[in-house]
């Protein structure tokens, strides 16, 4: 495997099982939030991925690799400060919820969960002419090579 399926995998989980269009998701282009009209997610590679030698210097033996990805969920401010932070509790459950329904991301990683989640009201991002709340979260994939 690799972190690209990884990635696959993950888009798929958050596709089929969460509540969010296929439109809606990407896989780090912020140029998503230009087009969607209520949230998007965003996510990439994290910097702390990990990877364990199980074999102890035998050739071609397993690893377990431990993927680590980060991202963003965005949820577009309409005016309405009672109904964005509603929208930030519910996204929070959302994403936990979803990623919790398919721990091995479609048969992707061996098992995956959500590490962290965060989110800072003082910070926005502008973008498509219009302010977004951000969701900060992180997820880890542990894949056991054969």
């Amino acid at each position: 495997m690799s972190l690209a399926n990884i990635r696959e995998g993950l888009y798929y989980t958050l596709q089929v099982w969460g509540p969010w269009l296929d439109s809606e998701i990407s896989t780090c282009d912020f140029g998503i939030l230009e087009t969607v009209t209520a949230c998007a997610i965003v996510f990439m590679p994290s910097t702390d991925s990990s990877f364990e030698e199980i074999g102890f210097g035998i050739s071609d033996s397993p690893d377990v690799n431990t993927w680590s990805i980060e991202g963003g969920l965005y949820i577009k401010d309409t005016g309405d400060p009672r109904a964005l932070l509603n929208r930030v509790w519910l996204g929070h459950d959302d994403l936990r919820d979803t990623l919790r329904k398919d721990r091995t991301l479609n048969g992707q990683a061996s098992n995956a969960i959500l590490m962290s989640m965060s989110f800072d009201p003082t910070i926005a991002l502008e973008a498509g002419g219009a302010l977004w709340a951000q969701v900060i979260w992180k997820i880890q994939a542990v894949e056991y090579e054969e």
